[in-house]
């Protein structure tokens, strides 16, 4: 069982978030595909993601994109031999380098999709879970867009889940963003339905998450009138932790990433004094 609540905040680290990422997408298609009725089912897909991001003017990866494999061993002593070594023969041995192992290919984001098999496998609701790189300018976030508008222009409901606190979230209307920016939440997970979109006007359905609180449970619109099911996302994430590493995974005597404020802090603490993690 997870040591919080809700959210572990902990999940949230660059190391460990994308195990756990795409570990709920999995969670959260089987309870859609044990709720859902004929025709409908549930499915993962993946697409890449660069995990490239700009800061300060600076690309950089999200997750590091290079593992030390094997340093060199110490410089054995040598006698001192002046300001610098003079060679005069062929060395007999090659000079100690570092090893390193660079990624060359992009990750893979999944998200989850509901379709109707009875209609040509149509798309009806696309479920998203927001990853650090969506959150913060670089090309993953501009790809996110172009597919978030994509859906939003079309005949499928969208679900969006975002369990970062860092980043900036991706709302893609001011009105949105002035919305949630009043909820002042931690969390947010929202959900547009394809059903309600009205020329000039987006209805959203909008579910806050503190810290402190459970996640929702949501619904998950289908096609005409059949009646949406439901996707209780603690009872997700729950599997997912319990099925996982992260409890071995992560140091819960340190701070999590990124840091909490000082009254979340104290909270956390005692939460993770009671379940004997510090």
């Amino acid at each position: 069982m997870m040591p919080f609540p809700g959210m572990d905040p902990y999940l949230e680290a660059p190391d460990i978030w994308p195990d756990f990422h795409d570990s709920l997408a999995g969670a959260i298609r089987a309870l859609l595909n044990a709720a859902l009725p004929p025709p409908y089912y549930s499915r993962i897909q993946m697409r890449p993601e660069m995990g490239i991001v700009l800061e300060a003017g600076v690309q950089h990866r999200m997750i590091p994109d290079v593992v030390l494999v094997r340093r060199p061993e110490p410089p054995r002593a040598r006698e001192p031999q002046g300001e610098y070594a003079v060679v005069t023969q062929p060395r007999t041995e090659p000079t100690a380098a570092v090893e390193v192992r660079v990624r060359t290919d992009p990750f893979r984001h999944a998200f989850v999709e509901v379709r109707d098999a009875a209609h040509g496998h149509r798309l009806i609701t696309l479920i998203e879970i927001a990853s650090p790189s969506n959150k913060r300018p670089g090309p993953d976030r501009r790809a996110y867009e172009i597919k978030q508008q994509e859906i939003l222009e079309s005949d499928a409901s969208l679900i969006e889940i975002d369990l970062l606190r860092g980043g900036r979230r991706l709302l893609p209307y001011p009105d949105l963003g002035e919305a949630a920016h009043r909820l002042g939440c931690d969390y947010l997970v929202m959900l547009n339905r394809a059903s309600t979109r009205m020329g000039t006007w987006m209805d959203y359905v909008l579910y806050p998450v503190d810290l402190r609180e459970i996640l929702p449970c949501i619904s998950v619109p289908l096609a005409g009138n059949d009646p949406d099911v439901l996707l209780d996302l603690q009872v997700a994430a729950q599997r997912v932790y319990a099925e996982g590493p992260y409890l071995r995974a992560i140091d819960y005597t340190a701070p999590p990433d990124p840091p909490l404020d000082e009254d979340d802090a104290a909270w956390a603490d005692s939460i993770l004094r009671a379940a004997h993690l510090r």
